[in-house]
């Protein structure tokens, strides 16, 4: 069965696991779709049993589509995405903080590495309260990879008519990325006469050609210091929407960044893959 503009929310019967649905709702209003719920087990249920497992009222379930499926939850939840040509899958997964070297439960994580869409992370501690879309926060640090975030967020701020800010933070010499045609912060950033106002302007009109963006948004640059996910999560606290992409690695010195967002923040996290590089980040 394929059902244009769906947003998928996987539900595994943890009460936790709810707390996706304000998210999901927020986009399939942006994106006129239908919010579809999946739980995946190889018991038969029937439908009011299936509500009762997932851990949904029957005001809850009240205009969704509701599924249930057997096998293997990432890979049941990566098929049922891709008939459904889902928009954006929603779930809210597992945080490890046992593990240094992982943020996510097995599941997530294998959903993120094949997802045909867009995967957005909810953290258990956002809680259910209503969720719209008014700033889009695209962390970039100047790589012409990661410029591959603006064309889809730009897209997400446009329907949302919502503001979109990029935050660049500045860091070390020593850890700045290497991937050529990066553009990097200049050594005087906190010096407004040294070309500032002129580097702020090409870095977001060479990242917005280089991603794809839309015309018809301004994107308004910040510029932070320090360690990138703690500044990422700082800004956060003010944003509706993290807008992530990442290249496909979970390996322990790899997706730092990313990880640390993950653990410590509430703001919702979309997750968008791209091509592998060498970058260690």
């Amino acid at each position: 069965m394929t059902c244009i503009n769906t947003v998928l929310v996987p539900l595994d019967g943890s009460d936790h696991a709810t707390i996706a649905m304000p998210v999901a709702h927020g986009f399939a209003k942006l994106l006129h779709a239908t919010v579809a719920v999946l739980h995946v087990t190889d018991d038969v249920l029937a439908p009011s049993a299936l509500i009762d497992r997932m851990k949904l009222s029957g005001e809850d379930a009240r205009g969704l589509v509701i599924e249930r499926r057997p096998g293997v939850a990432a890979d049941v939840i990566m098929r049922e995405a891709a008939e459904r040509q889902a928009a954006v899958i929603v779930m809210c997964p597992q945080i490890r903080t046992d593990l240094p070297s992982r943020a996510l439960g097995s599941v997530a994580a294998a959903v993120l590495r094949g997802a045909p869409c867009p995967v957005v992370l909810v953290s258990p501690t956002r809680g259910r309260k209503c969720w719209a879309l008014h700033r889009v926060l695209i962390p970039h640090d100047g790589t012409p990879t990661s410029a591959a975030t603006m064309g889809p967020a730009t897209n997400f701020a446009i329907l949302a008519g919502a503001e979109l800010v990029v935050l660049h933070v500045a860091t070390p010499d020593s850890k700045r990325p290497v991937e050529p045609g990066t553009l990097i912060t200049p050594r005087y950033v906190d010096q407004p006469q040294h070309e500032w106002p002129s580097w702020g302007q090409e870095f977001l009109d060479r990242m917005r050609a280089v991603g794809g963006a839309r015309n018809g948004i301004e994107a308004r640059l910040v510029v932070a210091h320090g360690d990138a996910g703690s500044a990422i999560v700082d800004f956060a606290q003010q944003s509706d929407l993290i807008v992530l992409g990442w290249r496909g690695a979970f390996e322990p010195h790899r997706a730092l960044t990313m990880r640390s967002v993950i653990r410590h923040t509430t703001c919702p996290v979309m997750v968008l893959r791209l091509e592998q590089d060498d970058d260690q980040r």
